[in-house]
């Protein structure tokens, strides 16, 4: 690590970036009267001590100050220690980052997969913020002594800053950003406390224009600009004492509230359609109000409003185990922790609700299943207890960014479980790009496929709403319909998927391919790894012993071949799950092949129960160009009849 600790033996080691520091600065602002009085008479050292005086007596970024600084202790940390031997883990790998000859971590580290991703992670220093928590909870003075090396090795590693946009791993926008909200906690923190050396809040008084400079001009859009202009205002915000500080305030301010129009449907939901990358936006969307708030600036009413339109959308999307949606490039993100702190915030009584399982707030008066028209997603679900069933059915546009061909999905979780799940995203980049292939195509999805073959990208944005010919819905029992128009073969295919849920648990799941000639269709169904799935005459079933289960049961005028794949390597991927970035594993996947002479419609119970599912029987009575209506009938329960129509009569 560098040695260079002092005032004096950083001004000596680079001059310029000290002397650029002080233009940079608004000499004028009350408090910095010394910090200009040493500057103008070329005494950049007595300017230099003047400046960290006035930061470590000041009340400039007052709302990340601690009140206290830790008690000394030797209290350990995993986490921290593993750091303290150069050794990080992000996205579920880890590996230890050599030191450069000269000393000093090699930041252009890709970790033990060559992975991009791994490198970037590195480079947003998420690391420092836990060395401080870590420090925080313990005392311990490694934590923070580590801290001041990383930061100072940092910045002196990556000059000079290159000025432009995609330099490289250590400039790229979303990790400046990341960098910007790690420093900001450290600087003020530590105010009080020496393990923070003047040598390290100087370089990193002096680098923040330049991260300042590159938000402002470089920054890209959708959920990167949230991230990149809520670090600007970060800047503006906590460190006010530079010239430019008001005109990044008003630009970040100006530009996220187009942002969060130009993102986000009416209906609330970010643009990308991708849960993961929903809560990104909202995230730093929320991240730029708290900044606000903390420095006493005040956010206009309609950006308020449309922040509570994305805390509702993730509040009333969240399945009862406390997750988000696994759809597209998402991770399983547990988000009921986000939804309680922000039915508080918010004072939104039918969120608590939601997220404690009704122990706490109002029950809403929506009703429990919920379709979002822009969207095209469609939440169902039979209570807001634990042991609901829940299912997330998407009939919508293909999204701007971080799209999955998987039109028509259905994912679905019953008595505390996931049962039927979406593959997740996999990775990005590095030594097993197949699986993200993989991750992206029909195949990887409870949909259909035609003669092999799955989707092709749809439209990116919704034009409109879809409307109430779309997508019939009746609250007894609630009808949702889709169509997917668009694969990769040849001639005319399209398919129509309607979901029905007649009664607390169970959903039927009509499905009508169109075509013009004979086709083979293969219907997928991905379970989730911990179901122990069989076939059982000619339905598919969990069998765990008082578990959440699951039957479906196939109705068609043919007889579907059945397979359970599980891990499959050749001649494609089949039956992988990844729940989180760079983390996957072998799950059951239901393949169900037919060969049909042309247009053709088809249906699926699909029964849910705590242990033994139980006998579930259907027939067809009725199956023409307009509708399907099938008889449906559980163990013990009364027989229904359930009219599905295609299309609006």
């Amino acid at each position: 690590m560098n040695n260079a600790t002092t005032i004096e033996s950083v001004y000596a080691t680079c001059p310029e970036r000290i002397s650029g520091l002080f233009r940079q600065l608004d000499l004028e602002r009350e408090g910095l009267k010394a910090v200009k009085q040493a500057v103008d008479r070329d005494d950049h050292i007595a300017a230099c001590r003047a400046l960290l005086a006035y930061y470590r007596r000041g009340r400039s970024g007052q709302w990340l100050r601690w009140s206290e600084l830790p008690a000394p202790g030797e209290a350990r940390n995993e986490r921290a220690e593993a750091i303290l031997d150069n050794t990080f883990t992000f996205y579920s790998q880890t590996d230890r980052v050599p030191l450069r000859p000269g000393g000093g971590l090699d930041w252009n580290h890709r970790g033990p997969s060559d992975d991009r991703e791994w490198n970037l992670a590195l480079n947003r220093h998420h690391h420092v913020r836990h060395l401080l928590d870590a420090y925080r909870q313990t005392g311990r003075r490694a934590y923070a002594v580590r801290i001041d090396e990383h930061v100072r090795d940092w910045i002196l590693f990556s000059r000079p800053y290159p000025g432009r946009r995609n330099a490289g791993e250590l400039w790229r926008g979303l990790e400046i950003s990341a960098r910007v909200k790690a420093w900001a906690s450290v600087f003020y923190a530590l105010q009080q406390d020496d393990t923070l050396t003047p040598a390290t809040r100087l370089l990193m008084l002096s680098s923040l224009p330049e991260h300042a400079h590159h938000l402002r001009h470089f920054h890209g859009g959708k959920n990167w600009v949230t991230m990149e202009l809520s670090a600007l205002g970060m800047i503006a915000a906590a460190w006010p004492e530079f010239r430019e500080s008001v005109s990044w305030m008003e630009y970040a301010s100006s530009q996220l509230t187009r942002e969060i129009r130009n993102q986000v449907y009416p209906d609330g939901v970010q643009d990308e359609l991708t849960s993961h990358y929903h809560g990104v936006a909202l995230r730093n969307f929320e991240m730029f109000a708290g900044i606000c708030r903390g420095a006493g600036i005040p956010i206009c009413d309609d950006y308020a409003a449309d922040l509570q339109e994305m805390w509702h959308y993730l509040a009333v999307s969240m399945r009862p185990d406390g997750y988000g949606l696994l759809n597209s490039d998402s991770d399983l993100d547990f988000n009921r922790d986000r939804v309680l702190e922000a039915g508080r915030t918010y004072a939104r009584p039918d969120w608590i609700h939601i997220a404690s399982h009704g122990a706490q707030g109002t029950e809403p008066e929506y009703g429990l299943s919920t379709l979002f028209p822009w969207a095209g997603q469609c939440i169902i679900r039979s209570g807001w207890d634990a042991e609901a069933l829940w299912a997330f059915f998407d009939i919508g546009p293909w999204g701007t960014s971080h799209q999955h061909n998987d039109k028509l999905h259905l994912s679905l979780s019953g008595h505390g479980r996931d049962l039927l799940v979406d593959s997740g995203r996999f990775v990005y980049s590095g030594s097993h790009l197949r699986f993200r292939d993989y991750g992206r195509h029909s195949r990887a999805h409870n949909v259909v496929l035609v003669d092999g073959s799955g989707q092709k990208p749809g439209a990116r944005r919704a034009a409109r709403p879809i409307g109430d010919h779309d997508r019939p819905i009746s609250p007894a029992p609630m009808i949702v319909r889709g169509v997917c128009p668009h694969f990769e073969t040849d001639g005319h295919a399209v398919h129509t998927r309607a979901v029905v849920r007649p009664d607390r648990h169970l959903i039927v799941v009509a499905d009508r391919i169109e075509t013009d000639r004979a086709r083979r269709l293969e219907t997928l169904w991905h379970w989730h790894p911990r179901c122990t799935v069989r076939v059982e005459d000619e339905t598919i079933v969990s069998i765990d012993a008082n578990a959440g289960n699951l039957r479906i049961v196939p109705l068609a005028a043919f007889n579907w071949d059945v397979n359970l794949v599980q891990g499959q390597e050749m001649p494609h991927l089949q039956g992988w799950y990844s729940p989180r970035y760079n983390v996957w594993e072998p799950n059951p996947t239901a393949v169900l092949t037919a060969d049909v002479a042309g247009t053709t419609a088809f249906v699926w119970l699909l029964a849910t129960a705590r242990g033994d599912v139980g006998r579930v029987a259907g027939e067809v009575l009725e199956n023409n160009d307009n509708h399907i209506r099938v008889q449906v009938g559980r163990s013990g329960k009364q027989t229904r009849n359930v009219m599905i129509p295609w299309r609006e009569e």
